[in-house]
């Protein structure tokens, strides 16, 4: 629908997010413009003779208008039912009770799959003279690095206060390509980094700046104690995840500009996060001192809720693709503002569905958060527009 209007080096990159992306190539069928307008600033022309025609049919009107607008806006509502999709299968996991490390492995395995046939299928060389096989692996390493994170981050915290760290990846992602690409700092971003950092704060809720309820006895006081150690530590973890998916994206972006394919980068992250995972749950089972509970097959593994979680944890395959699709459709500044619905999402889960509700400083934190991250899609997106007005005249000039 419209022209790119800007630099590859200038691409958001909303759709590299290693917990989001697809197992196969997003330029299959056709290819994606990253710095498309947005449908919400496009607006559609309208003639006279559609004037008229409206006046004479106003119900077959209602439908097609219905039906356009349906079209227009795709990218966001396939944003919204991917950030929908993967708040709740996520959430539900965490609600069964099962050890989340064990359920992924089979996912990965399952994904491990679906890569390797897709690569096979298209004819795709895993390894060729060209590829940069040191880059590929310290992206999937650092990619590896930031899911780990996350589910090892989600057994200590509750979902919406981890999404909300972890959305602060596009804020972090934001200042590694003004660093790597040793482009000026906005007054923009700094404004995001400011508001990022107050809202992990107000999220965090660290003891010597919000004053803690004195427990009643000794007893309640050492648990207190001990869930709140968790929690700065499931804090300090969401803050990695953030910040090792933050940079995983721009190596991303990195190996995408030397020609490497999304699959085999996709390829790469799951070969290298399984043995990973599979070594922190060998250990986690034979050697870690913290584990109370008995491996017992059965008991662990032959159970509903078990079974429930691999199916849940297969199904995020399709929040995976809605995500791709989206942003096949939609301007990548509009992608990651729409994609963090994933806090307002989680949020209202939480508190419907969870004993453990938010409180007023975790919900402003999460607001800043939210904020810092429109900002920052609102500044790229006017940048992106100025550039596909500007384009034109350029061109007619040099005519």
């Amino acid at each position: 629908m419209e022209t790119s209007c800007s630099s590859p080096q200038e691409v958001v990159t909303t759709n590299l997010d290693p917990l989001l992306m697809q197992s196969c190539d997003i330029d299959n069928d056709h290819p994606v413009d990253n710095n498309r307008r947005s449908s919400i600033l496009h607006t559609p022309n309208i003639h006279e003779n559609d004037e008229e025609n409206i006046d004479s049919d106003k119900k077959c009107h209602f439908f097609k208008n219905f039906f356009s607008y349906m079209e227009r806006f795709s990218g966001i509502i396939y944003a919204l039912l991917s950030a929908f999709f993967f708040t709740a299968t996520t959430f539900t996991i965490k609600q069964l009770g099962v050890i989340l490390f064990d359920v992924f492995i089979i996912r990965f395995f399952i994904q491990g799959f679906i890569a390797y046939g897709f690569i096979i299928y298209k004819g795709y060389y895993i390894y060729n003279s060209n590829s940069p096989i040191l880059l590929i692996f310290i992206q999937a390493l650092t990619a590896s690095t930031g899911t780990i994170c996350f589910y090892l981050a989600l057994s200590m915290l509750s979902l919406s206060d981890l999404t909300t760290i972890r959305y602060t990846q596009v804020i972090w992602t934001a200042v590694f390509v003004f660093i790597i690409y040793r482009d000026r700092i906005t007054l923009s971003i700094i404004l995001a980094c400011i508001l990022t950092f107050i809202g992990v704060i107000c999220v965090a809720q660290p003891s010597f700046i919000f004053t803690q309820k004195k427990p009643i006895n000794e007893t309640l006081e050492l648990s207190l104690s001990k869930s709140s150690d968790q929690r700065l530590l499931g804090m300090f973890i969401a803050i990695i995840c953030a910040l090792a998916i933050a940079m995983s994206i721009v190596l991303t972006k990195k190996l995408f500009e030397k020609k490497v394919r999304q699959s085999i980068v996709m390829f790469h992250f799951i070969i290298v996060t399984l043995p990973i995972l599979l070594i922190i749950q060998i250990y986690y089972w034979g050697f870690s001192t913290t584990n109370h509970k008995k491996f017992n097959i059965k008991e662990l593994y032959l159970n509903k809720n078990f079974l429930y979680a691999i199916i849940l944890a297969t199904i995020q395959i399709i929040p995976m693709i809605f995500s791709q699709k989206s942003i096949k459709r939609e301007h990548p500044s509009i992608i990651s503002v729409v994609s963090a619905s994933e806090i307002v999402f989680a949020t209202i889960l939480q508190n419907i569905f969870s004993r453990d509700k938010s409180n007023i400083p975790t919900l402003i934190g999460s607001t800043l958060v939210l904020t810092s991250i429109i900002i920052v899609a609102a500044q790229k997106l006017w940048q992106d527009h100025h550039k596909c007005i500007c384009l034109p005249t350029s061109i007619e000039e040099n005519k």
